[in-house]
């Protein structure tokens, strides 16, 4: 049905739980995201904004977790994704992998080929804001 776009994987030094924690609760996305500038908690999920030439001004965004996996649905934007996160714990680190799927159809819509490179690149980005906050959170506790 969604077929991969491409994955990004970063190393944090932080338990999966952490991670976990910090990814199943969209509204921190305003601390690792910096063109996003409301995330609001709606019927149907949570409703988030950017500022700049983002592809999705606004969109709806779904949260669902599972053992080591956290996955964002976006609908309601130009161009619908799900945003797949997976923890796993390598050399007491969490390695966070995201993959990014495009439904079959997005190809009519939009040239996803010429997207990709530039949105694998502005995601990892942000992967790597991630990574940063969660350190910076789980150094805080500790």
């Amino acid at each position: 049905m969604d077929k991969k776009l491409f994955t990004n994987i970063v190393m944090v030094n932080a338990g999966a739980d952490e991670v976990k924690r910090i990814l199943s609760n969209p509204q921190r996305m305003l601390q690792w995201i910096p063109e996003i500038t409301t995330v609001d908690q709606g019927d149907n999920g949570f409703i988030v904004k950017r500022n700049g030439a983002a592809l999705n001004q606004s969109e709806l965004i779904q949260v669902e977790t599972s053992d080591n996996e956290i996955t964002y649905i976006s609908t309601e934007g130009r161009l619908e994704y799900r945003l797949a996160f997976s923890l796993r714990t390598e050399n007491e680190q969490t390695v966070i992998q995201e993959d990014l799927y495009l439904p079959d159809d997005a190809d009519r819509h939009l040239p996803v080929t010429l997207l990709a490179p530039i949105a694998k690149h502005a995601f990892h980005t942000n992967l790597i804001n991630l990574a940063a906050v969660v350190e910076m959170l789980t150094s805080e506790k500790g």
